[in-house]
């Protein structure tokens, strides 16, 4: 009896330790194996993104070959940016995704391999699919809304249909299935805005049109950190709130920040700072307690980083410091400093040829330049335009016949000026004053029917 009592003893033993190495094992496996080639990949940088918009840089070999292990808190969507190519993955603990694509031809597919490459690929084709059935905005969003949505219902059962069809795990087609829900949504939201856009103001789409999007939880932790689409349909659930309080007093980014104080989901803070971290300037109200209150708000030590980063930047551009300076080519023939202004106030306009909203700045500008005619005030318009759009440049300026000093930076966004006020977004204005300190940083548009009062009460 005590012999079988001993060997029961050993066998329990042994029982507890292999299910503990089982667990050892199965605790360990928290990350799966990304690996591939990269074709034509040059100088360009890789960066992969995970579900929740953290990255990280691949570390890339001379022939284009890689491979990481890609660390994961929970199984999720993933994809890789070089140069104009992107990817999008699905990637499960214990995944290993070999792929091949061409920097050089992002239209190209690239060819999967590895146990989840049906997932990879009809993550593929999905994306492929929708961009043809959306490329031209215009035109997809300006159908009739019974149009449109029988095309975005026929896209959605082409794609339960397409994942029904592949072997894979009936946790990712749940997580799939979310996604394409998700993604009808933003459809539907985007497809309203430009409906607004079109009745200039209005409401004009149903409002059961937009009814799976009202009823959605817009503070869900789990959903932030999963789908992306999910975390931009909140930020336009803030943008429309901001829109609807009509708040004209209150700083743009600081009636976002107090938006995102309401939100329990550190996904959704750290994103909505991520994106609208632009916004932070001088003109944004005191930007000291605006920085104390974004790294509050903040939850990632790299959205930290950014918040400070910007932080020391603008610091130094508030009213009354010494204005950065600048030397570049003038339109009309040699090259243009700061300091030849010097004595007048100088009302800075940074463009792009490219930009939409700066082209439509234009005759606003040109009203201005035309009313403040002779008096102690300088139109000056730099562009950040590539050196491969210089001649598209030099065109334009002599097409629309614009006006006032007409300078082109000498290295697009990374030049010294347009980097010293951390300028990331344009159209941009600036005003300095007759002794080239800074009166604002981020200054009021030409369009704003504002900036005719401002300007006289500097001249006066």
């Amino acid at each position: 009896m005590k012999t079988n009592i001993l060997l029961l003893a050993a066998f329990a033993l042994c029982i507890t330790s292999c299910d503990k190495k089982e667990k050892e094992v199965e605790k360990e496996i928290d990350y799966a194996i990304l690996s591939g080639t990269l074709q034509n990949i040059g100088d360009e940088k890789a960066r992969f993104y995970n579900s929740s918009g953290s990255s990280s840089t691949l570390d890339i070999a001379s022939d284009g070959t890689f491979t990481d292990t890609i660390y994961l808190s929970e199984d999720g969507y993933a994809s890789l940016r070089a140069g104009y190519m992107g990817l999008n993955f699905f990637l499960s603990k214990g995944d290993h995704v070999v792929f091949s694509a061409d920097v050089a031809s992002p239209d190209t597919p690239a060819i999967f391999s590895g146990e989840s490459s049906s997932i990879q690929n009809y993550l593929a084709t999905k994306e492929k699919k929708q961009q043809e059935l959306t490329g031209d905005f215009e035109l997809f969003f300006g159908q009739e809304p019974e149009t449109f949505l029988s095309a975005i219902t026929t896209l959605a059962k082409d794609q339960h249909t397409s994942l029904e069809a592949i072997p894979s795990s009936e946790s990712f087609k749940k997580i799939e299935k979310k996604a394409i829900a998700l993604s009808q949504m933003d459809l539907k939201v985007n497809y309203a805005g430009y409906q607004k856009y079109l009745a200039e103001g209005e409401d004009v789409v149903p409002e059961e049109f937009l009814s799976e999007y009202t009823a959605l939880n817009k503070d869900s932790e789990e959903d932030a950190r999963q789908y992306k689409v999910y975390r931009d349909l909140v930020m336009s659930d803030i943008m429309n709130t901001i829109e609807e309080k009509k708040d004209s007093v209150t700083p743009y980014l600081e009636q976002i920040v107090n938006e995102l104080d309401t939100y329990k989901s550190p996904t959704i803070k750290d994103y909505g700072i991520g994106n609208m971290l632009f916004l932070y300037s001088p003109s944004e109200g005191d930007v000291h307690t605006m920085k104390d209150r974004l790294l509050a708000l903040s939850s990632k030590e790299k959205t930290k980083e950014s918040i400070i980063t910007r932080y020391d930047k603008i610091k130094t551009l508030t009213k009354g410091q010494p204005s950065p300076t600048f030397n570049y080519e003038n339109f009309k023939g040699g090259e243009t400093t700061l300091n030849d202004l010097k004595g007048k106030y100088v009302y800075i306009d940074v463009w792009a040829t490219w930009c939409g909203p700066c082209i439509g700045e234009i005759p606003y500008l040109k009203e201005l330049e035309h009313k403040y005619e002779g008096e102690n005030i300088e139109f000056v318009s730099i562009s950040v335009d590539t050196k491969d759009d210089y001649t598209k440049w030099r065109n334009m300026v002599t097409k629309k016949e614009l006006g006032g000093t007409q300078l082109m930076s000498d290295n697009a966004f990374s030049s010294a000026f347009i980097d010293a006020y951390a300028i990331n977004a344009i159209p941009r204005f600036i005003i300095i004053d007759p002794e080239g300190n800074i009166v604002n940083a981020d200054a009021t548009r030409p369009s704003d029917y504002t900036i005719e009062s401002k300007i006289d009460a500097l001249l006066k």
